[in-house]
């Protein structure tokens, strides 16, 4: 078998299904398995895949459930354990890829033996370059860098920006040091050499590990820019206190793994960083909170919809926004990036709305990617097939 998709899930059972449909047009012609380790969701998330891929019509999936939470690296562990590729991918349930991401990656391995972990480039929910796309390796003075906001204020300098390696250019295939969990290409031979996830990160900096782990036995990590896009479904509470504490103590727990020498001037510097990022997160979500109730008040409209959408849909669209009251506007330019940033500019919309059933996901990553920052907007896509549209936020469905 060519290759083995593994994907972790908990409680995203929405993401999950965009994910497979992409996955789906991304493997034809291909020898793959996707297995799906449930992490004890409570949304449902089984029953849904079960009630949408009766049996015989998605063979390439497998399920497995856990008894409880095992966390990132432990369920990834798990399967691969059952996994037959000769490639394993490990990609994120809030994700979409191109469809032909898949297969660049799989070529670049092909002709790359001394690859250890391929990464690609990641796209936000707006079609906006996400930064953790590509990574430098956290060492104490890169992690300094970022605790203190250097990689901030000085993002392409090699020295304070080295964390999120900003030097290189985006749109070219680059030797890296850190690739992301989101979506970890390694193949079975150097697994089986390396070894797999630490099971000691429950959540946070096992991908981290991993993929310093590949350098330190002479493997080379790549970034290759072909798209995906990563909704990042813990958005919502990124920047809380919880966030940072599990984020940071992670990253101890691989200073002490990986630099024990320095950790006891990093674990001060970091407690430090956790106060007070958490005091500020405390302080800008209240803001933020504030500023949305003022502007419910004096500025009230219902969201708007921007539809890319084919003939047949329109009425169904409509029914979303009566339901759940959206203004929906229907688009009527050609799938471009001229012909939609004109549209954007007209109707000042919240969310541009793909219809899967008449786009392909390489064209939604490709137009949205073009558009200039003052008109990206919030992607969504519409699955009339299963009446459901997704967002970064929301999920309406009929």
């Amino acid at each position: 078998m060519q290759l083995s998709i593994i994907i972790v899930n908990y409680n995203v059972k929405y993401y999950l299904y965009q994910c497979l449909e992409s996955l789906r047009r991304a493997c034809q012609g291909l020898e793959w398995e996707v297995l799906v380790i449930d992490n004890l969701s409570s949304d449902g998330s089984f029953d849904y895949l079960r009630k949408n891929y009766p049996d015989g019509t998605f063979k390439q999936l497998r399920l497995i459930q856990n008894k409880e939470n095992v966390g990132f690296g432990r369920a990834n562990n798990i399967a691969y354990a059952q996994s037959r590729g000769k490639y394993i991918l490990f990609i994120n349930p809030d994700t979409f890829v191109g469809e032909e991401t898949i297969k660049d990656c799989l070529t670049f391995m092909l002709k790359t033996p001394k690859c250890g972990c391929l990464g690609v480039r990641m796209l936000n929910a707006d079609g906006s370059f996400a930064p953790e796309s590509r990574r430098g390796t956290p060492t104490p003075w890169v992690s300094f860098c970022k605790i203190t906001r250097l990689s901030v204020l000085f993002p392409k300098n090699k020295h304070f920006g080295r964390y999120y390696m900003q030097h290189l250019p985006i749109d070219q295939t680059s030797q890296i040091e850190i690739v992301s969990g989101a979506y970890m290409m390694i193949s079975r031979e150097v697994i089986e050499k390396i070894g797999l996830f630490d099971e000691d990160y429950f959540m946070y900096c096992e991908d981290t590990d991993l993929s310093y782990r590949m350098l330190l036995a002479g493997f080379h990590n790549y970034y290759l820019p072909s798209p995906i896009l990563h909704y990042k479904g813990e958005s919502t509470r990124k920047y809380s206190y919880s966030f940072f504490n599990t984020f940071y103590k992670a990253i101890l727990l691989f200073f002490r793994k990986h630099y024990n020498g320095h950790i006891s001037i990093l674990r001060i510097i970091i407690n430090i960083a956790i106060c007070i990022l958490g005091i500020g997160s405390f302080i800008r979500g209240k803001f933020r909170k504030t500023i949305y109730v003022i502007k419910k008040q004096f500025v009230s409209r219902p969201l708007r919809l921007l539809c890319l959408s084919g003939e047949a849909n329109r009425s169904v669209l409509q029914g979303y926004g009566k339901k759940f009251d959206l203004q929906i506007i229907h688009f009527d330019y050609p799938h471009n990036s001229t012909g939609l940033a004109e549209a954007i500019e007209k109707h000042k919309p919240d969310y541009i709305v793909f219809d899967t059933s008449t786009t392909d996901y390489r064209e939604i990553l490709q137009t949205t990617y073009k558009l200039p920052r003052h008109l990206k907007r919030q992607i969504a896509t519409f699955y009339p097939e299963r009446n459901v549209i997704i967002t970064s936020l929301h999920i309406f469905a009929l």
